[in-house]
């Protein structure tokens, strides 16, 4: 087996998946190549931890846009609450 070009693959898998995540792509199937290059006993170690590090940021970012997603759902229904009040008072 050529190890050179096995790491030179895996490393080439790692790289595409995490450009396509920040390009703000968050497919499933990347996130998935990234949680399976994370196997700790199936792939090189720095490889899998490489690999564990930009997939904890991936589920952080993503928490993050869903919290921020509810924040803007929840500002315009108060907004909304408040346009109500104001045109009709009583």
């Amino acid at each position: 087996m050529d190890f050179q070009q096995y790491y030179l693959d895996l490393f080439e898998m790692l790289n595409s998946t995490c450009k396509k995540i920040a390009s703000g792509n968050y497919a499933e199937v990347d996130a998935d190549k990234l949680f399976e290059l994370a196997k700790k006993n199936r792939y090189p170690s720095f490889l899998s931890d490489l690999a564990e590090s930009f997939g904890m940021m991936l589920v952080k970012v993503e928490a993050r846009e869903f919290r921020m997603q509810q924040l803007i759902e929840n500002l315009e229904k108060a907004k909304k609450e408040l346009e109500k009040c104001l045109t009709d008072p009583s």
